[in-house]
């Protein structure tokens, strides 16, 4: 099986080389066949050409639809990983929601009878922090897990982005990040939730603000677009001239719970969910990303009614 699968890629990588020596080879054997009849070896290059064109044509269209399928599997895979998990996280989410609300109630009582003694407080305080850490992370577990039923409307992409966009102002405005826009003016209108598609670049924004420590530019790009079903789309890229994700590190991103921050409030939840909309949503979205020079996420939604 594998020496079948490494010729398939040697056949693909040098296509164009082995139907040009067989061009070669066919045109010798013609051409020796009929010497002297120009209008016969005329016929034989076009016939020739078009066999390359065609067989190189066949290639390609093999090789795309092996990328595809492979695309597909890992989605499809993914999209099982992440249900299953979101089940066990519902469960576990719920039977810490309880105990958690007891001890943020008893730590409100200790601070209230402890006011003298600095030093508990401090105990005190340190605990609650921690308490409010691991509610949060209860809190994105459910969200997570909660299949929440879609409010579809059909909306133009742009206003959407932008009230997204004035969820993070202040934030751009600390860290003097420059924000530069550039949409299509002739889009088509996308069936979406759009309180879900909000959440999705409110993410997406805080993701890219938080990569730039030191200011930078967010860029904000729609475009139209189509897949391989010739369906025709809208593209969203959001960039940023951050600290850029590693290679090995990408391929994780919308994996639950992980994270390349080191912030305590951050859950690792964020780019789950994110995908998780998307999807029920029936578009795509990749992540782009080099250390040092940013990061691109590209998302791609399909139009008119899914």
């Amino acid at each position: 099986m594998r020496r079948k699968n490494r010729f398939r890629l040697n056949f693909e990588k040098n296509g164009l080389i082995m139907i040009a020596v067989m061009m070669v080879a066919i045109y010798w054997v013609f051409d020796y066949l009929s010497a002297g009849h120009y209008l016969t070896r005329t016929l034989i290059v076009v016939l020739v050409i078009v066999y390359g064109f065609f067989t190189q044509t066949l290639i390609n269209s093999r090789k795309a639809a092996l990328d595809e399928k492979d695309r597909v599997h890992q989605r499809l895979v993914q999209s099982e990983k992440l249900a299953a998990l979101g089940a066990v996280a519902a469960g576990v989410a719920h039977e810490v929601k309880n105990p958690l609300a007891i001890i943020v109630q008893g730590l409100e009582f200790l601070k209230t009878s402890l006011y003298n003694d600095e030093r508990l407080l401090d105990v005190t305080y340190r605990i609650e922090k921690s308490v409010i850490r691991a509610d949060t992370i209860v809190k994105g577990l459910l969200s997570f897990s909660r299949d929440i039923s879609l409010k579809m409307e059909e909306m133009h992409i742009a206003p959407v982005i932008d009230e997204a966009l004035s969820f993070v102002e202040d934030q751009i405005r600390k860290k003097d990040i420059h924000v530069k826009k550039r949409y299509e003016p002739k889009l088509p209108q996308i069936v979406m939730d759009t309180h879900q598609i909000k959440q999705v670049f409110t993410n997406l924004f805080t993701n890219s603000i938080e990569a730039m420590s030191e200011g930078g530019i967010l860029g904000i790009r729609t475009e139209p677009g189509k897949d391989n079903s010739d369906q025709t789309h809208v593209r969203i890229v959001v960039s940023d001239t951050g600290e850029g994700i590693p290679e090995d590190r990408i391929r994780k991103v919308f994996d639950p719970f992980f994270t390349t921050k080191n912030s305590d409030g951050n859950t690792g939840l964020g780019l789950s969910i994110t995908k998780g909309i998307i999807d029920k949503h029936y578009g795509t979205i990749e992540i782009q990303s080099e250390p040092g020079r940013g990061s691109r996420v590209i998302i791609e939604l399909p139009t008119g009614m899914v």
